[in-house]
């Protein structure tokens, strides 16, 4: 008989966050292995539960963020409160428990989930906003990109879908809320099952253990404008702002980080 292996460890864990759509993810992992995960369904209420579940996580665990070897957070693309959220909480530990954070792709992160299952092309098309969605592709057999991701309207993604090689498996949560137009207008492009719209716990330990970490902040992978930005110039009006003063307000809240560095108290 062989030796037994020994017992996984995780006294020394990457924290992953996912807050980029409707689900609320956070997981434990060491070298690429799972330790803990929890899930969470809670659209536009995921900033309530993001912390108690969190810290039911590390306590069930037996851990404190000092503990933790990093932080990563998939940065995008996605819902814009849900980015800045997870991002924001990352960039706290980060400075406070002075550890590292990376920052993960969304797109290629879902292909990962049916690419080991099916052949050809992948495509990936999720929610933006209304009759638009972020898509990118990629081989199946090794997740090379076939383009950048990019913020298309419908009509502009079936012409891209029209356009990549065949097989063609397609999935993500644009195709749902878009379940009419893709369901006219797909052709021969095979629509994956709706549980690979979520990503796994296991992808993203996978992810994370490949990841680079660093003490800058993530940058969030943005593809368009948040609604606020496209309707600024309205909306300072409509409070009585100068809406170039707004305009450079919003700019410097978005592109600089001012928090302080915090380093350990001695005991």
């Amino acid at each position: 008989m062989g030796k037994p292996k020994a017992a996984p460890r995780f006294d020394e864990p990457v924290l992953i966050l996912d807050g980029t759509e409707d689900r609320l993810q956070l997981v434990l992992a060491q070298d690429g292995m799972v330790g803990a995960a929890q899930a969470w369904t809670v659209p536009g209420r995921a900033m309530q539960f993001l912390a108690p579940a969190l810290k039911a996580l590390l306590d069930g665990m037996d851990l404190t963020p000092r503990n933790l070897s990093g932080v990563a957070c998939v940065r995008g693309p996605g819902s814009f409160t849900g980015l800045r959220m997870i991002l924001a909480t990352a960039l706290g530990m980060s400075r406070a428990a002075q550890i590292p954070t990376a920052g993960l792709d969304y797109l290629p992160l879902l292909a990962a989930g049916p690419a080991p299952l099916v052949s050809g092309t992948v495509a990936v098309i999720t929610h933006s906003r209304t009759r638009q969605v972020y898509m990118q592709a990629f081989c199946a057999h090794d997740l090379t990109a076939l383009a950048p991701a990019v913020a298309l309207s419908l009509e502009d993604a079936q012409r891209a879908l029209d356009a990549l090689p065949r097989p063609l498996h397609i999935l993500g949560s644009g195709i749902d809320r878009n379940g009419e137009f893709f369901a006219e207008h797909a052709g021969d492009a095979i629509i994956l099952p709706v549980r690979f719209n979520h990503l796994s716990p296991e992808v993203l330990a996978e992810a994370a253990c490949a990841a680079d970490f660093t003490l800058a902040p993530i940058e969030p992978l943005y593809l368009r404008a948040s609604d606020a930005e496209d309707n600024l110039r309205t909306i300072a009006a409509g409070r009585g702002l100068d809406p170039d003063d707004a305009a450079r307000r919003l700019m410097e809240a978005t592109t600089s980080v001012k928090s302080p560095d915090c380093q350990p108290t001695e005991s």
